[in-house]
């Protein structure tokens, strides 16, 4: 099931009105700078018509609106809006966080600005279980639906996002979860299903976490038919789709070598991995700062769990009994048996087998590379990983892009050669059986 905020926000005639006294503006004036008829936006603010998206547009243009507010500002707009099939926008359909998203306004603004200037028209996200691929694409559909007015249609695995029961879209997202259940053969008569439905409409439709790979000709047949349809999916491994965007999404960064040599702690507080932890172990313990006595602990923890999202959120549930040293300190088996926080990733579970989920499918010749990795005590070059396996380096370099783009392995460019890495996570866990 869907969750949606609760939280109750002004109607958009409310902040209309708002935004319009907070720029000291008369109706008249803000109608001269729109180029909106005053009696349109009387209505407006009295609620008695809907504001059509580029009206929406044009107003936050005169009021000078810019960022979160203009993003608000449209939100609400499109909340107000008739929903059916006489032209309504559906409800927002994204699954929202309590939380700000920390650390990935380089990557959403990437993949947004792809698929708003129509360069690519899907977007495929990728990286390890728990690095936070649903959350990106939460972020991103809410940004472009706000910008765009972009119907968002969220299908992920076991719930479909309905926007409401006698929508237009209602038939679309049934006929796409039969897609992206089906096999090869059953799909072409879905896809043409959802092709006649959709028809020029511009959709944000997000594949999260469905069946990998398996329906991407249906995907790839959809963008081809129905040219206003853009495609976020998230999954383990890339889709591979005609001109898809593959993103993978890293770890969090996390403390480098300049902590050391610094020892500033408005510095430290900036690294993505940290503010996160010290954010979620406010909540554990309200009123947590970070100090120079905690610092220490702060950058071991993230750098041993890898900067990884639901790593540092399972290990700050448990300061709430043990101090930040004493987790610092856990042995590797210890930080693996983590129990996963329930609003992290939805299932029961613990940090070692959602990291263990991650490789455990992998066939046998890319599981060989990673544990042929492993064995090396400092982070190998490519051609040494080659000669250790026994490999030519084309096959071995072949492999360790498709590794890559799982998250699995990172390569690092700092020396003439290009260095791969393991997280520290995953080495335990390929470790540790």
């Amino acid at each position: 099931m869907v969750h949606r905020a609760e939280a109750e926000a002004p109607s958009f005639p409310e902040l209309l009105r708002f935004k319009r006294v907070q720029a000291g503006l008369t109706q008249r004036t803000l109608a001269d700078l729109s180029t909106i008829s005053p009696r349109t936006i009387r209505a407006l603010e009295s609620g008695r018509v809907n504001a059509r998206m580029q009206t929406v547009r044009l107003l936050a243009d005169a009021l000078r609106l810019g960022g979160l507010p203009r993003e608000l500002f449209v939100t609400a707009a499109l909340g107000s809006q008739q929903r059916g099939p006489a032209g309504g926008d559906p409800a927002l359909a994204v699954p929202r966080s309590v939380n700000a998203l920390i650390g990935r306004d380089t990557e959403v603004r990437a993949m947004a600005g792809g698929l708003e200037s129509d360069h690519r028209r899907m977007v495929s996200v990728s990286g390890l279980p728990g690095v936070g691929k649903s959350r990106v694409a939460a972020e991103l559909a809410a940004r472009l639906s706000a910008r765009r007015g972009w119907p968002v249609l969220w299908i992920g695995s076991g719930a479909v996002a309905v926007d409401g029961p006698g929508t237009a879209f209602g038939p679309v997202t049934a006929s796409l979860r039969r897609l992206v259940e089906s096999g090869a053969q059953e799909a072409a008569q879905e896809v043409s299903t959802v092709c006649r439905l959709i028809g020029r409409r511009e959709v944000l439709l997000v594949l999260d976490g469905v069946a990998d790979a398996r329906c991407g000709a249906g995907v790839e047949e959809l963008l081809t038919h129905c040219p206003g349809v853009r495609v976020v999916s998230t999954s383990r491994a890339p889709w591979h789709v005609a001109g898809v965007q593959g993103t993978v999404v890293p770890p969090l960064a996390v403390p480098g070598a300049d902590w050391e040599a610094t020892r500033s702690l408005e510095a430290l507080a900036q690294v993505p991995s940290v503010r996160l932890l010290v954010d979620r172990l406010a909540e554990v313990r309200p009123g947590f700062v970070l100090g120079r006595d905690d610092a220490e602990a702060v950058v071991r923890l993230c750098r041993r769990l890898d900067g990884l999202p639901v790593a540092l959120e399972a290990v700050a549930a448990r300061f709430r009994v043990l101090s930040l040293a004493r987790l610092a300190d856990a042995p590797a088996p210890d930080l693996l048996d983590l129990p996963v926080p329930a609003w992290s990733a939805g299932v029961p579970g613990t940090v070692g087998s959602m990291i263990r989920s991650g490789f455990e499918d992998l066939d046998a010749a890319r599981r060989a590379v990673l544990e042929e990795l492993v064995r090396f005590e400092r982070a190998p070059t490519v051609t040494e990983a080659a000669a250790a396996l026994g490999l030519p380096l084309t096959r071995v370099v072949d492999e360790l892009g498709a590794l890559m783009a799982c998250g699995l392995v990172r390569a690092s460019h700092e020396e003439a050669e290009t260095r791969l890495h393991l997280p520290n996570l995953l080495r335990a866990a390929l470790t540790s059986g």
